[in-house]
């Protein structure tokens, strides 16, 4: 596949998260799809993605993302991203422990990295400023 159908395929998985369709977002995906990201300690298959993205579309209704950058290279395709939205339901940690809604709005930069191959998401990667959010949650004292 060429670099721009990868930046597509790619840019959809975001549209579908924004439409907080997790199910859609599935179509991009390889079956044997593995996704690291920022508070988890193992990558995560497709199953648990799954979970992981609808813990915090459950814990920000009205989550965002926009895209503010990309570039590809072969296969790889990496997305600058800004993430925004209001902490109105709880959000599970990978601890297990669970942040109780706060009310307060957060605007998250961060970067995710994916790897295409035959139409599919093998591989991604995502970092994020977790402590930016945490702090714009109160949940870190003040510097």
């Amino acid at each position: 596949m060429s670099e721009q159908e990868n930046i597509k395929i790619a840019t959809a998985n975001f549209n579908y998260y924004n439409a907080h369709d997790v199910d859609a977002a599935d179509q991009f995906l390889a079956d044997d799809y593995k996704s690291g990201a920022g508070g988890g300690t193992d990558l995560m298959n497709k199953k648990h993605n799954r979970v992981f993205m609808q813990n915090f579309l459950t814990a920000f209704p009205d989550l965002h993302f926009e895209v503010t950058q990309t570039a590809a290279q072969g296969d790889q395709v990496v997305i600058d991203w800004v993430a925004s939205g209001t902490h109105n339901g709880p959000v599970g940690t990978p601890s297990g422990g669970t942040i109780e809604a706060t009310g307060k709005k957060a605007t998250v930069p961060g970067c995710s990295t994916y790897y295409i191959k035959d139409g599919k998401i093998t591989l991604s990667t995502a970092y994020y400023d977790m402590v930016g959010l945490l702090g714009q949650l109160g949940l870190l004292p003040a510097m």
